[in-house]
């Protein structure tokens, strides 16, 4: 299946490398025929060295552009406390701000005892767990 896929890929990859070179070539065809080459000989009438440094120098220069130091943001400090996202209608519980870490097992008891928290507990995981074949 693998190997299947490779190729596919490969393909892909390999028609839009050639629809590039083969625009490139129509480019540089139109080009040539621009800059008045014979089309019926195969030698040009101007020299390529010569073409290429006309095509140069009527080659503008590109504009440099800086880029522009970006603003120092200054930080409130730590007594302003932000307001909380939670509105009147949310059926959530707005979180609360703890000074001492909780142990792991009183964590995860405080989380399920929401209902709605256990449901996406056992959704989690059923997800996130081995399949049941390989149980």
């Amino acid at each position: 299946m693998k190997g299947i896929t490779f190729i596919i890929i490969l393909s892909v990859v390999w028609s839009i490398v050639s629809g590039i070179i083969e625009k490139r070539k129509a480019a540089a065809k139109k080009e040539a025929a621009s800059l008045g080459t014979n089309s019926g000989s195969n030698q040009p009438s101007t020299v390529p060295v010569s073409v290429k440094v006309q095509s140069l120098r009527r080659r503008q220069k590109q504009p440099t552009f800086e880029q522009p130091t970006p603003p120092v943001i200054q930080q409130k400090s730590t007594g302003d406390l932000i307001a909380p996202l939670h509105k009147d209608t949310c059926p959530l519980p707005p979180s609360k701000l703890s000074r001492g870490r909780q142990r792991p097992a009183k964590q995860i008891a405080a989380m399920l005892a929401n209902r709605r928290n256990f449901r996406t507990a056992i959704v989690l995981a059923e997800v996130l767990g081995k399949p049941v074949s390989q149980r």
